[in-house]
């Protein structure tokens, strides 16, 4: 017993102190063998977080995809139809269109699709959306007075006429678009101020939802359901279902656009710039609002009812243009 506790203690010193000297004799039967650690590794420094995708507001998947411009696709739904690419969408602005359809006209920027469409013609609701996002669009045509309304607000865009290679029957994709779209574009500016964890939708007029339909006369209702566990809500689209951070039913004036060329058609057009009141969704709350967009040039301003803005969650952003006659309740 006394051998062990001189190895264990005055021996162990002495072994310490001949290592740290150099000393190249073995250490004696017994001894535990004790090695240098060295010097520590230095800790990384943590991984700078990359900024918001500007039209989503949630983080983006590298700095290029911030610097990118968008890109934007009219898509016409129908009860019959399967839209595609939808899901992929920062901001989809939704309009009723003739014989109980829709014309959508989604924008990319921080999400690729595979596939996004139908593409449908281009229309005057489209164009004075995203006139002040500057986007590269993708369009099947139109009438003669909407191309000339293309025409002269300097968006640049393609069909399937002019780029077959583009699209895939009525379908394209975000790789096809951005390999014709300018390398020079502008990214686009934030059309929302997304909330920051703890933030209110807004700050006043707020009350829990579950629950929001928008009732056109003469059409079915389009009913949205918070889905809690997702933190979306959701709502049918033709043969699909939808899921959006928040939902926007901005009341406006509709017209009837008198067609003539190439074909003679009515078409029923969304009033886009003005100034009208709402109602958002986003998260588990309502929120009455307000909007005013005076120009194409000018982003669409949507406030609370104290005049501050609304502050959406992060994620999709479905903005429906509702006609004054349609009945918008929550609960």
């Amino acid at each position: 017993m006394k051998r062990r506790h001189l190895l264990g203690g005055t021996a162990a010193a002495a072994l310490v102190a001949g290592l740290g000297a150099g000393c190249s004799e073995p250490p004696p039967p017994g001894a535990t063998n004790i090695i240098d650690p060295g010097t520590p590794a230095p800790t990384p420094s943590p991984t700078a977080s990359l900024p918001a995708a500007p039209l989503s507001g949630k983080p983006a998947r590298s700095e290029a995809v911030t610097a990118r411009p968008a890109l934007a696709v009219p898509i016409r739904v129908t009860k019959g139809t399967t839209p595609a690419g939808l899901a992929a969408a920062d901001i989809v602005f939704q309009e009723y269109a003739e014989s109980d359809s829709l014309y959508l006209t989604a924008i990319f920027q921080s999400t690729d699709a595979a596939k996004i469409g139908p593409v449908t013609e281009i229309r005057p609701m489209g164009i004075r959306s995203i006139g002040v996002l500057h986007p590269y669009v993708a369009y099947d045509g139109g009438p003669t007075g909407f191309l000339a309304q293309f025409k002269a607000s300097d968006l640049k865009g393609v069909t399937p006429d002019q780029k077959p290679a583009a699209f895939t029957g009525d379908y394209t994709s975000t790789a096809a678009l951005y390999k014709l779209a300018p390398t020079d574009g502008p990214p686009p500016s934030a059309v929302f101020d997304y909330a920051t964890p703890g933030t209110p939708l807004a700050d006043v007029d707020v009350t829990p939802a579950t629950e929001l339909s928008v009732a056109v006369p003469g059409r079915p209702a389009q009913v949205w359901r918070y889905d809690d566990k997702a933190d979306v809500w959701r709502a049918p689209a033709g043969k699909v279902t939808l899921a959006a951070a928040s939902v926007m039913v901005l009341t406006m004036p509709y017209r009837t656009i008198d067609v003539r060329k190439p074909t003679f058609r009515l078409l029923p057009s969304a009033k886009v710039f003005g100034e009208g009141t709402g109602t958002v969704v986003s998260g588990a709350f309502a929120a009455r609002a307000t909007w005013r967009k005076p120009s194409q040039r000018l982003l669409c301003n949507v406030l609370d009812t104290a005049g501050n803005q609304i502050h959406p969650m992060p994620g999709m952003a479905w903005v429906v243009y509702a006609p004054p006659n349609a009945k918008v309740t929550v609960t």
